[in-house]
């Protein structure tokens, strides 16, 4: 369910003393009141207990050690940009917020269009997004007003805002370059896009050039030239087309890569790296 000895590490500072009677930690059920759902399979090894609203956790560790856990702070939190179809009544793109706690059999999902006003700003609901504090949201959990929630979805929100805010500018540069006309001469604030867009893409291929061997990027730009990208939304999912070709050619063998792990890399790839991977290795469409 859990992975226990992480829990029993990250929250090492709520650890106390037992006091009760010393007895085989398996065997504490009727002293906690709980139901054991984790025995200790030696004297290492953590004992769980589900006492309820909370799960106590025991371990030998200097003299045995308790630890309780409250469910409702045993929540994850996912912060992501969606750029493709996925059933929503939204525009694309559009942020979301995912909330999930296993141990109460709560979830919840919050989410917002983005969109980019005539400043250049991106806007999620008429507000401007900042890196360093979420939009205004609202979930119907039971553990939504606390202040425990409320740090970590600060948290999480600043670890994915720079990926987010780069996935949206890539996506909203690349929708005006479709738009805009061949003539007259692009105008100044096109212009300014089309500058942006091309440092985006440039720090990402510069990263991407590191993670990728010249083998794997040899037979991603086979791939490619088989592809054609009608639209900026079109520019996802580059290792469905690449996992075809794997299957269907056997180019993994062709190229002599791993290509279980070249389709691993590609998953988890953003939005904002896809479209600096298709940049610097799609041949020009006519």
């Amino acid at each position: 369910m859990y992975d226990w000895n992480a829990l029993w590490h990250v929250h090492d500072n709520y650890r106390t003393g037992y006091a009760g009677p010393a007895a085989d930690i398996n065997q504490l059920a009727d002293e906690l009141g709980g139901k054991l759902v984790k025995s200790a399979r030696d004297e290492h090894d953590l004992a769980v207990y589900d006492t309820g609203d909370a799960y106590t956790l025991l371990r030998h560790d200097n003299g045995l050690q308790m630890l309780n856990l409250a469910k409702r702070h045993l929540f994850d939190i996912g912060v992501r940009l969606v750029t493709t179809d996925e059933g929503q009544a939204l525009a694309l793109p559009y942020l979301e917020v995912l909330v999930d706690n296993l141990a109460t059999g709560e979830e919840a999902a919050w989410r917002g269009e983005v969109s980019c006003n005539a400043a250049g700003e991106l806007v999620v609901n008429g507000e401007t997004l900042s890196p360093d504090l979420p939009p205004k949201m609202q979930f119907q959990l039971s553990f939504s007003n606390e202040q425990r929630f409320s740090a970590a979805l600060q948290e999480a929100w600043q670890e994915a805002a720079e990926h987010i805010t780069l996935d949206a500018a890539a996506w909203f540069n690349a929708e005006a370059l479709e738009d805009a006309p061949e003539e007259p001469p692009l105008d100044a604030r096109i212009q300014q896009m089309c500058d942006r867009y091309a440092e985006i893409i440039r720090r990402e291929q510069a990263m991407l050039s590191r993670r990728f061997a010249d083998a794997e990027l040899h037979l991603v730009a086979e791939v490619l030239r088989g592809v054609h990208f009608d639209s900026a939304e079109s520019c996802r999912g580059l290792w469905l087309a690449v996992e075809a070709r794997i299957l269907h050619d056997e180019l993994d063998h062709k190229y002599k890569v791993d290509g279980e792990a070249l389709l691993e890399k590609l998953r988890v790839l953003s939005y904002t790296q896809e479209v600096a991977l298709i940049e610097a290795l799609a041949p020009v469409q006519p």
